[in-house]
């Protein structure tokens, strides 16, 4: 963790470990992430139970304040929100007045504090436990954790046994993907090769996998990335070949584009540049496809139960 804010954090009574940290702050149950190379390296949760009134008062606040480069949501066990800023200084510049913000919108709502349960809302006994839920430590009450996890695992199994529809989920990924070559002939086109094409293809191929019926799991994952590679090779292909069609034309040649494309591949150059151009598109397509790959393996997580993926502590 950047120093100066380590420094800051342990200055609110929180245990630095890494890059996270944890404590009771301000009467709150309080968590901490940094990350670097994040968009928002830093991110508080804060857990509590707050009714609707409570949380649209709190938004109202925040939000009113337009923060620059702050970001917040609400969770099931409480708030989270992110800082980011033009260098680590002016963000650990920034800090106190954040916290004051925030932690001011909870005690003027009078939102309850760490002794009770961020679920039910009800005072935490002796026997409470803390988890790992997300990365965050939280204390809750056992009974909430039990029908926190009866929920999971009833809609675990719904999931489970609903059809993967791969074949409808396919269509969709290649719908995704043709938009996605359609964006890379018309970048080609004025002299680009970019990574944009895939990320396009990925993002709106599983969209309408999902759509069209396909269960958003692993073999989405696989179906629209492999789509999305092989359908911007295939558009580098027709590029070319469109290409030597209109070329043939213009020479006044009377021969199909597939002749022309074929007649071209015997000049070395042309053949060269061809081949470099499938090898770039691939290259671009892989880098667009990984970037995609750990947010949708992400979005498409499974919960699991308390104290199972989330570890008492």
């Amino acid at each position: 963790m950047y120093k100066k804010i380590a420094e800051f954090l342990s200055a609110q009574e929180m245990a630095v470990t890494k890059n996270t940290a944890y404590g009771i702050v301000r009467g709150y149950e309080t968590n901490v992430a940094y990350n670097a190379i994040g968009t928002f390296p830093v991110v508080f949760h804060i857990s509590f139970h707050a009714t609707d009134g409570q949380r649209g008062a709190i938004a109202s606040v925040l939000q009113g304040a337009r923060l620059k480069f702050f970001t917040m949501q609400f969770t099931p066990f409480g708030i989270s929100f992110g800082i980011n800023d033009l260098t680590g200084n002016r963000l650990v510049k920034r800090l106190p007045s954040i916290l004051d913000l925030v932690y001011g919108a909870l005690t003027s709502n009078e939102v309850s504090g760490a002794e009770y349960c961020p679920v039910c809302g009800n005072k935490l006994s002796e026997d409470s436990k803390s988890y790992e839920i997300g990365g965050a430590t939280i204390r809750i009450d056992g009974e909430c954790v039990n029908q926190i996890n009866t929920v999971i695992t009833e809609e675990n199994k719904q999931f489970d046994a609903a059809p993967d529809n791969y074949l409808l989920g396919f269509f969709g990924a290649l719908i995704g993907a043709v938009v996605g070559g359609l964006c890379s002939a018309a970048l080609y086109a004025v002299g680009f090769v970019s990574a944009l094409s895939a990320v396009i293809a990925v993002l709106l191929g599983a969209f309408l996998y999902q759509k069209f019926g396909g269960k958003p799991n692993k073999g989405m994952i696989v179906i629209v990335s492999l789509t999305t590679l092989a359908v911007m090779e295939i558009s580098t292909f027709v590029i070319y070949l469109v290409a030597s069609g209109i070329a043939a034309n213009q020479a006044g040649l009377a021969m199909s584009a597939l002749d022309a494309f074929l007649y071209g591949m015997r000049d070395a150059e042309f053949s060269r540049a061809f081949y470099l151009d499938l090898v770039l598109t691939f290259v671009f397509s892989a880098l667009g496809v990984g970037l995609e790959i750990y947010y949708l393996a992400q979005k498409i997580k499974r919960a699991k139960a308390i104290g199972g993926d989330a570890q008492q502590k």
